[in-house]
């Protein structure tokens, strides 16, 4: 008990140093830690929201997914972050728009649902931070319709592909493009075309299973 308090401690310092230290001795007596794997379901649709998970270590990948499983990619979470879906389904008590899951393992800071609204009103840092997460998903959010309504395809992938190369701190980015394909919600044959069109002027270097970003 004491070491997951002293962890718990430890990661509140590092990525949420700006909580109140009220606040985060209350973190330290209500959440745990939670560690998952790379590509391991994190949330699914339909899935009934109970915690709010603070990620303090990793990446996590936030898509939705219609009935016939096409993907559409959203955006990416990493330390010091959390998915405002989640909260706004959280306050609700309600069930997952999302899906979620790790780009590599990752760990979380998992509080339960029941201290969203408690803390509000309580500590300051708390409600910034709650506000300033749905503004920030929000923008991204517009981010995505504007790509969907006024960007060509190959903005969209460009754009996709530095998303990838900030969340994971790499100009590498492992993916095929059959799973570009389907964040982007297109078809294979397109991505191959344009990643190639990319490489010709330089933006990109295409590798098997890999892509390179150059600039």
């Amino acid at each position: 008990m004491i070491d997951k308090k002293m962890s718990i401690a430890n990661h509140l310092e590092n990525c949420f140093s700006h909580f109140e230290k009220e606040l985060k001795e209350e973190i330290i007596e209500s959440a745990s830690l939670m560690n998952l794997p790379a590509d391991t379901l994190m949330m699914d649709i339909g899935q009934k929201v109970e915690v709010i998970p603070l990620i303090v270590s990793g990446c996590v990948k936030v898509f939705r997914e219609d009935e016939d499983d096409n993907e559409l990619f959203m955006y990416y979470l990493g330390p010091g972050e959390a998915c405002a879906i989640t909260m706004i389904c959280s306050a609700r008590e309600g069930y997952s728009k999302i899906k979620a899951f790790p780009e590599e393992e990752t760990t979380f800071i998992v509080v339960p649902i029941a201290k969203l609204d408690l803390w509000m009103p309580k500590y300051k840092s708390w409600y910034y931070f709650v506000m300033d997460t749905y503004q920030d998903r929000f923008e991204e959010l517009l981010k995505v319709v504007d790509g969907i309504a006024f960007h060509r395809m190959d903005e969209r992938l460009l754009e996709y592909l530095e998303k990838n190369s900030a969340a994971g701190n790499t100009p590498f980015i492992q993916k095929t493009h059959y799973q570009i394909a389907q964040e982007l919600n297109s078809s294979r044959e397109v991505i191959t075309r344009l990643l190639k069109k990319l490489e010709q002027r330089g933006m990109v270097r295409v590798n098997r299973n890999q892509i390179e970003l150059l600039n």
